[in-house]
């Protein structure tokens, strides 16, 4: 089984910091190209799909794209209750109107709804059920007989409802105090991304204006999705041909498939929409920066308006952070005077509630014309004040607020994170602490195809972002990652000699994967390409000749190191104890504790060991990581001291920490916790229980470490000890066969792991014999 000493580091977020030295369904839109946040629904047995509907088809695709057509009322309805992130503006025909309302409470994001009738209705049946949807249905906008009517009520409703009153944000709760990491991270995403990336990048990528192939480029996706939308085509190909810098903010705020596309990605967090399209942003803000306001100037605060129609759930949003912070996540135009911003918005709405905001604001805007401003993407405000007045609109009095305003608060929410190298790797970094893993990895991937391709930088956030890949078990795309690094800097070596610091340092990286990994050969050819980097290196080879129990190679790397801790170490596993105690006494860290810990366990002075580790407790409190591992050492010394419950009480601790705060479950280090479980149940008698627990060691092992990992070997050497209490002697025998089969091929031929697994053999099959 090997010891538990060599398989646990102190504090995984160490090894980065030394670069430098109930679940609802999933939108059905969610993982295709969806460039708006409407879809148009036409429910009717009756479609006949001839010429005349497919006119009709197109104008409503010029209206809304995304058009769904359904003859089955079930199958209808099943659709929108899959979509989360869009708003749903259902056609239906006359004969299934009753049957839609019915469920309505079920379809959250049904916006509209427009009934037609046929020819064969009768006006007196029409008369009544438009006298019934007044007086029951307020998302029902009419009953029509023809679909222009349809078409004029449903352009009005999207312009509305999907232009104008499109307006992402996201909040932070007056209840900072109260808040944690994940409650909210979705406000500190946008505020990171729109702080450390959006602007950052698009410059550093680019200061010279966009080129036509780029805008071909980034546009190709926009005249798939709209292929069969004459109108939207048209426009995206005015766009492409025509866009200037200059004119960035008119072609913002009036073109629409460029506004609704940028406005769904910020409502989405669809990050790689927002970087492809970097550009115009980059050339807004350099118009609002270059021609500043003189109020802007002044810092003299004035008072704007914009004009919104919201649903409940929205409202009660706004309403539930009053004196919160709202983000506005777009560039937004806002009116000089109440009466114009109050004429831009329909009052005319049966399910929606006008709201007046109030913008006071000192700077972050620029004037666009004689009665409007535009705000800036990202701006923060408090929210002072919600109520309605007697014009029946709510009115929200928003106050402005710096960037630096918020600092506090979000140092306070990033305190949780153990170490950020880099500005940029934050919201990665976010995520990965929430446990939203997937998103982090995208991010990643997302944010290294957005950087500078041979510049120095970028090859050291690949070599950070490989290192978060190696502490998340994911060794083949770390390595790719370190891969990038070195080629950046041996490119950059060429023409400049100022780089091999930093390929020594990579080198260090890659041997640090492949030592996760078990690859031990290839580790050792990369720590000594990197032995330049001084102590660090130097321990880790000496790690890993003191784990080979080639003790005489380790001690000479570990004495070049001068780190005495681990000349103890070494003493330890060659049980010269005296010689230990002698190093270890001269060091007074936490991991001085930990060493005579286990110094002293091993002689089986179990009280002294206990107080040792309790000192190594009590120093590193406030570092779960830390604090886990301590716990399995205390495990392993109650095990070892028969004392069953509190053996079992301190894994379970342990695993609760690891569980909460390693960046993936999927951890070799969860494993040898299982390790440490099977081992106390063997020790009581309980193999059933024992075996389980080997069992989901190994199945964690076998997810993430190569197959041929020394660790995997002593899994299967524990499992054959199991077997072999039950004396279950033949399946002992194939366990102990293939960690003995997996020591051979990884480990010196005289490592003890090897001496250990063929004394098993043998006496399994001198078991099985006498049976």
């Amino acid at each position: 089984m090997g010891s538990i000493l060599n398989k646990q580091h102190i504090n995984e977020s160490l090894e980065l910091t030394n670069l430098t030295k109930t679940t609802r369904s999933k939108s059905v839109t969610e993982n295709q190209d969806d460039f708006e946040e409407c879809i148009l629904v036409w429910l009717d047995s009756a479609n006949q799909y001839n010429d005349d509907w497919i006119e009709e088809s197109n104008h409503a695709r010029e209206i809304i794209n995304n058009l769904k057509t359904f003859d089955n009322p079930n199958d209808c309805i099943n659709f929108i209750k899959m979509v989360v992130n869009d708003k749903v503006f259902l056609f239906v025909s006359h004969q299934y109107v009753h049957l839609i309302c019915s469920v309505k409470a079920e379809l959250r994001s049904l916006s509209s709804i427009y009934v037609y009738c046929d020819s064969t209705v009768t006006t007196i049946k029409r008369t009544q059920l438009e006298t019934w949807a007044k007086a029951n249905e307020p998302l029902i906008t009419g009953v029509y007989l023809n679909s222009i009517e349809c078409f004029s009520q449903l352009t009005e409703d999207v312009n509305d409802v999907c232009d104008h009153d499109s307006i992402p944000v996201t909040y932070l709760s007056p209840q900072i105090k109260n808040l944690n990491l994940k409650q909210a991270s979705s406000f500190l995403i946008f505020h990171l991304f729109f702080q450390n990336i959006l602007f950052h990048l698009s410059s550093s990528s680019s200061s010279s204006p966009i080129d036509k192939p780029e805008i071909q480029r980034i546009l190709r996706s926009c005249f798939y999705y709209y292929r069969d939308n004459n109108k939207r085509s048209d426009e995206i190909k005015h766009f492409e041909q025509n866009y200037k810098s200059e004119l960035a903010i008119d072609w913002y705020l009036r073109t629409k498939f460029l506004s609704r596309l940028l406005h769904k990605a910020s409502r989405t967090q669809n990050f790689s929409l927002l970087l492809n399209y970097s550009f115009i942003f980059r050339d807004i803000q350099h118009l609002m920066d270059e021609n500043k306001s003189i109020d802007s100037d002044s810092l003299q605060t004035n008072t704007y308006y914009r004009a919104q129609n919201l649903n409940a759930d929205d409202l009660y949003r706004l309403r539930m952070n009053l004196n919160g912070i709202i983000s506005i996540n777009r560039y937004l135009d806002l009116c000089k005077t109440i009466e114009e911003a109050i004429s831009e918005v329909s009052l005319k709405s049966n399910t929606l509630e006008t709201v007046l905001y109030h913008f006071s604001v000192s700077h972050s805007y620029k004037s666009i014309s004689d009665n409007k401003i535009l705000l800036s993407i990202g701006t923060l405000f408090r929210i002072q004040h919600i109520g309605m007045q007697l014009d029946g609109i709510w009115h929200v009095h928003l106050n402005f607020m710096a960037k630096n305003d918020i600092n506090e608060q979000v140092n306070t929410l990033l305190s949780e994170i153990d170490y950020i190298p880099h500005p940029y790797l934050t919201i990665g970094l976010v995520w990965d602490k929430i446990k939203q893993s997937s998103k982090a990895d995208r991010f990643y991937r997302l944010l290294i195809g957005h950087l500078p391709k041979l510049d120095e930088e970028t090859a050291l956030i690949c070599n950070y972002v490989g290192a978060i890949f190696r502490l998340k078990c994911q060794y083949t795309t770390a390595l790719n990652y370190h891969q990038q690094a070195l080629t950046i800097y041996q490119e950059k070596n060429q023409t400049n000699s100022s780089s091999y610091e930093n390929i020594d340092r990579t080198y260090a990286q890659i041997a640090l994967v492949y030592r996760d990994m078990g690859e031990i050969l290839a580790a050792v050819k990369h720590f000594k390409l990197a032995l330049k980097q001084g102590e660090e290196i130097l321990g880790h080879v000496g790690e890993i000749y003191r784990n080979w129990g080639q003790f005489n190679i380790a001690q000479t790397y570990y004495q070049q190191t001068k780190v005495e801790n681990n000349i103890g170490l070494c003493y330890i596993y060659q049980r010269m104890f005296s010689q230990a105690l002698s190093h270890l006494k001269k060091e007074t860290e936490s991991i001085s504790n930990i060493n005579l810990g286990v110094y002293h366990q091993l002689q089986k002075e179990y009280s002294t060991a206990l107080i040792f580790f309790e000192r190594a407790l009590e120093a590193v409190k406030n570092h779960p990581l830390d604090t886990a591992m301590i716990h399995s050492y205390l495990g392993l010394l109650h095990c070892d001291r028969r004392q069953w419950l509190l053996s079992l009480k301190h894994y379970e601790q342990a695993l609760e920490l690891y569980k909460r705060h390693l960046s993936t479950a999927n951890h070799p280090t969860i494993a040898l916790v299982h390790d440490g479980l099977g081992t106390l149940y063997l020790n009581k008698g309980e193999y059933r229980a024992a075996q389980r627990e080997f069992e989901r060691c190994l199945e964690l092992q076998l997810r993430v470490l190569s197959p041929k990992h020394p660790d995997i070997a002593g899994t299967y050497n524990n499992l054959g000890g199991v077997f072999n209490e039950m004396g279950h002697y033949e399946q002992a025998l194939l366990y102990h066969y293939e960690a003995l089969a997996i020591a051979t091929a990884t480990l010196p031929i005289d490592h003890f792991d090897i001496k250990l697994y063929e004394h098993n053999i043998t006496e399994t099959k001198r078991k099985l014999a006498y049976n």
